[in-house]
């Protein structure tokens, strides 16, 4: 993994869940990246990804929108976390399960 930087997120994903739901991690992270370049962020390693330089905040909460709306993220992502302003982490997943519930899966 690379060093955390502002606007970036990482997500991580179980490889047990995703086995049970038919995938395979690797290309749950392909699922993500191709994803998530509509909205101008960039991959930098295995599950991290960096906002657009021009338009941060929107590339990434869309990212994160995004995602967090997809079945096959929420069915088997471990943890999702953001950086925003600086490299202090934001747990997404608690941020859904406090803002949008129905968004979580058992």
């Amino acid at each position: 993994m690379t060093d955390v930087m502002p606007w970036s997120f990482t997500i991580e994903f179980d490889a047990e869940k995703a086995a049970h739901n038919g995938y395979d991690v690797e290309t749950l992270y392909e699922y993500v990246d191709k994803n998530v370049q509509q909205f101008g962020v960039t991959r930098l390693a295995l599950g991290t990804w960096k906002a657009n330089e021009d338009n941060r905040v929107e590339s990434q909460c869309r990212s994160l929108s995004f995602l967090s709306r997809q079945k096959w993220v929420m069915q088997n992502v471990t943890s999702l976390t953001a950086f925003e302003r600086s490299t202090k982490p934001i747990d997404y997943i608690g941020i859904v399960e406090d803002l949008f519930p129905e968004r979580i899966c058992a």
